[in-house]
Order: structure tokens, then sequence, then C-alpha cells
């Protein structure tokens, strides 16, 4: 039996232009050292999340020598960015050239366009960028989203890496398709529905294939940089899995009000919040919440399902930038590669388990790495995973 694994991952791709802060931000109208040299990277939720995953896959899943992809134990995989990017700029030609020293396919979605105001032409829309501020531990962002502003629900490919070239009859194949949106509330074109609709037609796809092709579907919303949180989020949570939440987006999206409580209290009281108020929108969408230093938690149906614990030996972390996305990726990694190692049947519980060991170990790994597109190596990886144990059941999140 052949096991072919399929990674759409959807979103944004940005040139980031990083900025190490010696201090503080500076106050408005001043100035302020930085620690080095500005440099730019290629970067955005989308890129960075194939970045991680591709190198997981070729890291961890031991591959024969030709280096076709194909494994050892009979599996084969896939990962690609559908995004948009002007492939003729500078940043664009970054980004492209960063996806393909990765190993993962670039899909351009990019469709011109023209403004009967001013006449400018989609040719001339810059790919989107992005000056990252990195100071006292924590990131800030100020984006230009160029001719990402065009990406839509419709422009996104139904079958985009489908074919996986293999040889087998469809009897002999047992194929898992997942489908990742990165960066949603930077896609302003994915808010109007037009994207539920295009998940839909995904699952239909794999739903023709039989019971021999499943679908997963997750979500990485993101910051708002309109601080609505909505962008008709929650409407599209009917199609979506696992949604991937950082604990200020988590706060943000439930218009969590904080309490009076100790931190500790109120970080409890805040996850009983996030996982009574998921069940309203989709029962069956695990939410996963990542706490920094804290781990992260897995809420379902209503309530707290696990709790993974982070590794305690990361005292100085290099870099903040990405350490969700990295998060998100290890996760997947280690949700889908456990279903793969058993057929693709078991119970969802025991993958989500080793997905957010694999995504604690992930994203703390990251978090010692210079810039958010640089995989860990895999050395690192398994020290960390070494150093965690797997995630307990129950709803205590101040250890």
């Amino acid at each position: 039996m052949h096991h072919h694994l399929v990674i759409d991952v959807i979103g944004d791709a940005f040139a980031d232009i990083y900025c190490y802060l010696e201090a503080g931000m500076p106050q408005h109208g001043g100035d302020a050292r930085l620690l080095r040299p500005m440099h730019t990277v290629a970067g955005g939720s989308g890129l960075n999340t194939a970045t991680h995953l591709s190198s997981l896959l070729q890291q961890f899943w031991v591959r024969d020598d030709d280096g076709d992809g194909d494994t050892k134990a009979g599996r084969t995989w896939n990962v690609s960015l559908q995004t948009v990017i002007n492939e003729h700029d500078d940043y664009g030609k970054l980004i492209s050239s960063h996806c393909s020293r990765h190993g993962f396919a670039l899909f351009n979605r990019r469709v011109m366009v023209c403004s009967h105001d001013n006449g400018i032409d989609g040719n001339d829309k810059s790919t989107g960028h992005c000056a990252v501020i990195v100071s006292n531990g924590d990131r800030s962002f100020m984006t230009y989203l160029g001719c990402m502003e065009d990406f839509r629900g419709s422009h996104v490919l139904a079958y985009a890496s489908l074919d996986d070239g293999t040889t087998q009859s469809c009897n002999d194949v047992v194929r898992h398709r997942h489908v990742h949106i990165a960066g949603y509330y930077n896609i302003q074109g994915f808010w109007d529905g037009e994207l539920a609709c295009k998940l839909a037609e995904i699952r239909g796809v794999e739903a023709n294939k039989g019971n021999r092709s499943t679908t997963t579907i997750s979500l990485v919303p993101q910051q708002d940089a309109t601080e609505k949180w909505d962008g008709g989020l929650l409407a599209l949570l009917q199609y979506i899995d696992f949604l991937f939440l950082s604990e200020v987006e988590a706060r943000k999206i439930t218009r969590y009000m904080p309490t009076m409580m100790s931190d500790d209290n109120d970080r409890t009281h805040f996850l009983r919040h996030v996982a009574e108020f998921a069940p309203f929108v989709n029962s069956k969408t695990v939410v996963i919440v990542t706490l920094q230093s804290k781990g992260a938690v897995a809420l379902h149906d209503g309530s707290v399902k696990h709790r993974q614990n982070t590794s305690p030996e990361i005292d100085n972390p290099i870099d903040p930038t990405g350490a969700g996305d990295a998060f998100a990726a290890g996760f997947l990694y280690g949700y889908l590669s456990f279903r793969g190692e058993r057929g693709g049947i078991v119970e969802d519980e025991e993958a989500v388990k080793e997905g957010m060991r694999w995504g604690c170990a992930t994203g703390t790994s990251s978090v010692m790495v210079q810039g958010a597109s640089v995989p860990s190596q895999k050395e690192c990886i398994e020290r960390v995973l070494n150093c965690i144990t797997r995630p307990h059941n129950g709803p205590d999140v101040h250890h």
C-alpha cells in the first residue's frame, strides 16, 4: 500500500526587512539604535509555514537514495505554497528563490487587475513587504500589502498539488490532503465568502475520490491590522478542523474581557472562555492556543483537552519572529505523520497529542534561530523533543 501526503499552504508571502533594536521602540518623533544592519529575507506566515513543513519532512521522513521524495516506508509527500507576488521585482525574485531552495513548489496566483479610477496596471504593484521590528523579546510589524491585496478566494487552485506522480492504481494509494490557510487577516480578499466556497470545493474534490482519500483543513489568522478581528472568520470555521491562535489573537477574536484575577487564574478563566466559545461556531473545530513559554493547549467540544509544556532549556531566545508559524508546521507534521504511520486510521485524539508535542518542539527551536523563515536543524528539534513529555489532559495551565 502506498501512502501519499499532500500539503497545500495557501496564504501570504512577504519580503521581511528585519530591524533589531538595541533597546525599546523610539518615542514618537525620536530615534533608536539598531543592534545590527537591517537585512531582507523571504517571510510571511504562508511562506514560513511551508518552509518549516518542507524542512521537517526532509529531515525526519527517511528518504530513499534518489531523493525524489519517496520514503522507505512507501510514503510520498509534497508541499506547495499558493500566494501572490510580482515575480518581476526583486522582492518577488527573493521569494521565488527561497521556495526553490527549500524544496517546495510556488504557485503564484497573481491575477492582473486594472483600476478604472487611475488606470494602474497590476504589473506595477510591488510584491508585499514588511518591516519586522524586534525589540525586548517581542516583535512588531509594519506591512505594505502590494499585490497581496488582490489575492481572492476565487484565485485559489482546488487542484494545486494533487498530481503526486505515483504509478500505483487508485486502489493501491491512500491519499491525505491537508490545506493550511495562513495569514488570513493579511488577505482581505479572503473575507467575502469566496474562500469558503473554495474550501467546500476542495472537500468535494477529495470526497469524490472515495474512502481512500481524506482531507483536513487548518487556519492561522495572524494579527488584524484593522483591529476589528472579524473578516468573516467565524463563518469560515465550519470548514476548519484546526484553528491555531496566539494568546493575543484568541483574546481578541473571542472578545475576552480581562478579569481582576492574578495572571495565572485569569489565563485559566480565559481558556475556559475560549473553549466554551468555539462550539457555538463549529463543534468539530479543535482550537490550539499557544502560550509562549507556557506551551500550548488544545481546546475542543467546550473544554481544555490537552496541555503541552514546552522545553525548560530555552532561557534566552534569539528571535521570537515566526514562532507561531513554526509551531503550526510542527503540529501539522506531528499530526499528519502520526496518521501516516498508522495508515491514516488512528484516533484523532492521539494524533493531536503528537501534534502538540512536535508543535512545541518546533516552535521552541525556532526562537533560537535568527529569522522566521530559517528552519531549525534536526539535532535541535530532537534535543527539545527529548526534554518535553507528551501532553496531559485537563485544564491546568499555570504550572
